[in-house]
């Protein structure tokens, strides 16, 4: 990796931590800015942060599309959790689910990891990242079909972030 593509990414990283920093604070002023950088620089001199790589191909409209489609998960989500939270929440069942996901992209799986576990009634619980094994606990699941459910919304997600983020689809496991 070259230095710009290096000085690029980690610039990314910081741009991001700031944000994050500015979300928690819940304001945008001089001294959250500043602190936040502040942040940001000492967590890259303390803690040796990994580069991430740099998304080069970002697709708008793919990526567009994916927001869409995570934006109508979580109002669906919500809407059968809280159906249940309502009625009878004693009833509802949970499970854990083992899901291989195709790609071994760091930031793809970052990004479905964050998905996932933004949407009520699923958590990743365990990421095996050099086997792409991710371990969910899903909610309500009362069937093996409600548990097939789970994973296929796991692959369709990663297979909306490939394709927005210009990511070549991983090949089939043989």
């Amino acid at each position: 990796m070259n230095v710009l593509r290096r000085i690029a990414s980690r610039t990314g990283m910081a741009v991001w931590l700031l944000g994050v920093w500015l979300l928690l604070w819940g304001r945008v002023d001089a001294a959250t800015v500043l602190s936040g950088v502040a942040v940001a620089y000492g967590a890259y001199a303390v803690t040796r942060l990994p580069t991430v790589p740099f998304i080069t191909r970002l697709r708008p409209v793919r990526l567009a599309e994916a927001v869409l489609e995570f934006a109508w998960d979580l109002f669906a989500s919500s809407v059968v959790i809280g159906k249940h939270a309502l009625w009878r929440p004693s009833r509802v069942q949970g499970a854990l689910v083992y899901v291989r996901a195709r790609s071994h992209s760091d930031v793809v799986l970052l990004a479905v990891t964050t998905s996932m576990s933004l949407r009520p009634g699923t958590l990743v619980l365990d990421i095996d990242w050099e086997e792409s094994l991710f371990l969910i606990h899903g909610m309500p699941v009362a069937t093996p079909a409600a548990a097939e459910s789970v994973k296929h919304a796991l692959l369709a997600t990663e297979r909306r972030l490939l394709s927005a983020l210009g990511a070549p689809e991983p090949e089939e496991p043989a």
